[in-house]
């Protein structure tokens, strides 16, 4: 493989990718196990006879899914037509990782700090009995969950707020400040989703929401307690941190939020 990490960085290529987390250790590589990233670059690598590194949107945990998670790399020059990339990509990709989109942006953009508003959703399997199928996609949780309370306890969470009380130990953020555009808790069967739109989001935040909207759905918590807990600022205040697997990125924008956004 050549190595010459010195050729002149004129393109970047910003791919939008879909993946199940199940076998990974998380987006970003580590000494602990097998990444996306890591998997990603190595596909890359191959491709273009050259090493390959990627920059990513958003660091999802080991086990956490993604639809459209981002990620940027550098090349000299690019010999195959934009709109066939993801598909010779895909070729050298395992059957749990694939691009489904790649275009072209500016040398100095940059897929994580760019970003203007990101979706999750987290899924809820709430029966009396698991669904072996969905044990990778969402958690399990048997006692009936009161949905109405869970989304009226959601309205707290939306607008400005410093959300300490939502960020797990370990995070790397300079303010706790976050935005949340909207929070939406529907049902479909015994299926329940909690989807949330941002401005960004701190360590464990969405998983941190779920689990405290959880609670207020099997009565430990209050819906008109979650905005205390918010003006808390105290983690111990707030529901549990919810399993990984139940999450999904699902979007990751560059425009500005629509109208309407507080």
């Amino acid at each position: 493989m050549n190595m010459n990490m010195n050729e002149p960085k004129t393109l970047q290529i910003l791919l939008t990718l879909a993946y199940d987390g199940t076998a990974y250790c998380g987006w970003q590589r580590q000494l602990n196990g097998i990444s996306v990233q890591q998997r990603l670059e190595e596909a890359l690598s191959a491709l273009f006879d050259r090493p390959v590194a990627v920059k990513g949107a958003s660091r999802t945990d080991a086990g956490v899914h993604a639809k459209g998670q981002r990620a940027s790399f550098f090349l000299s020059e690019l010999k195959i037509p934009i709109d066939k990339l993801p598909m010779v990509i895909n070729s050298k990709l395992p059957a749990d990782i694939a691009v489904n989109g790649a275009e072209l942006v500016p040398v100095d953009f940059h897929p994580r700090f760019g970003a203007k508003v990101k979706t999750y959703c987290y899924a809820v399997w709430n029966d009396a009995y698991p669904l072996p199928q969905k044990r990778n996609y969402a958690w399990f949780v048997p006692a009936r969950l009161n949905v109405a309370d869970m989304a009226e306890g959601a309205k707290a969470v939306c607008g400005t707020h410093d959300f300490t009380a939502f960020c797990a130990a370990g995070g790397s953020a300079k303010t706790m400040v976050r935005t949340v555009y909207e929070l939406e808790v529907s049902q479909a069967g015994p299926e329940i989703e909690i989807r949330v739109t941002g401005n960004g989001f701190l360590y464990n935040m969405v998983r941190i929401i779920a689990g405290t909207l959880v609670y207020v759905g099997q009565g430990k918590i209050k819906a008109e307690d979650v905005a205390r807990i918010i003006d808390s600022r105290d983690r111990v205040a707030a529901g549990k941190t919810a399993p990984p697997q139940g999450l999904c990125l699902e979007t990751i924008c560059y425009d500005a939020p629509e109208r309407g956004h507080t």
